[in-house]
């Protein structure tokens, strides 16, 4: 099974395409090879795995345009290629019509080069976030699948942690971006702080999770709170990621379920 799922993934990577379109196949070949058998053979949490596995696929990917002559700029170029022509396509039968406005269209063509030049900047980032999010929720399948599952089962969402030196690789970004003399890297950096930042985020939902459980809420609770988070989606996800950075440091979790001294 291993030798036939190594060759349909060979013979997978091997079909033609685009560089965007190379480069998630590299990573997700990359990511699954390393990620299985480190589920298998090892005792790693199912974050901890994901993490492992995105990281080794990243730094292959960015070995193997190095040593193709490609570069992420290249990358870049290509998704703004791509992602533009279908923008324009779609743009173009929305804002096409006789009784569209002229500042409806300056709007909508506003927004399109937003988008476009978000989609192109931070592609890398959101391909690791994709296969992350797809190789946890191939572990739950298998999980409830399986009939003799092997490897460390997915814990309860409430739980997730990882490693606090994740921590110290963001702050490291930050001096990246921050440094004019590191300009060049600038966008890469940034690519990284955008991974680490929706770990950070999982982490305080998961943080806030716990909390209100302890408070009792129920379902309808639940509701409400995640319409006033949709409402204001932009401090929701800033005091998520705070949130997440807090708990990596101090680890909330442990210090509420710990007995206090002398209780």
């Amino acid at each position: 099974m291993a030798i036939v799922t190594g060759g349909l993934s060979l013979a997978w990577l091997g079909q033609s395409g685009m560089l965007p379109e190379q480069v998630l196949r590299a990573g997700i070949v990359v990511a699954v090879a390393v990620f299985v058998p480190v589920t298998f053979y090892t005792r790693a949490s199912l974050g901890h795995r994901v993490i492992l596995a995105s990281a080794t696929a990243a730094t292959s990917v960015i070995t193997l345009l190095a040593a193709s002559g490609r570069s992420l700029r290249e990358l870049q170029w290509w998704v703004e290629h791509r992602v533009g022509y279908a923008m324009r396509v779609l743009t173009g039968a929305f804002a096409g019509g006789d009784g569209a406005r002229d500042i409806d269209k300056v709007q909508l063509a506003d927004f399109t080069d937003t988008f476009l030049r978000f989609m192109a900047d931070y592609n890398p980032a959101l391909a690791a976030v994709q296969i992350m999010a797809g190789l946890a929720l191939a572990s739950v399948i298998y999980y409830q699948l399986a009939a003799k599952p092997r490897g460390v089962p997915p814990g309860r969402f409430r739980d997730f942690r990882f490693t606090e030196h994740l921590g110290w690789a963001a702050i490291a970004m930050l001096v990246v971006v921050l440094v004019p003399k590191l300009a060049a890297a600038k966008l890469g950096a940034m690519n990284v702080l955008l991974v680490l930042g929706s770990l950070f985020a999982l982490r305080g939902v998961a943080v806030a999770t716990v909390v209100f459980y302890a408070i009792g809420g129920g379902w309808l609770h639940a509701v409400l709170a995640l319409a006033l988070a949709f409402l204001l989606l932009p401090a929701a996800l800033i005091g998520a990621i705070l949130l997440g950075v807090v708990d990596t440091r101090f680890d909330l979790r442990k210090r509420w379920e710990s007995p206090r001294a002398g209780g």
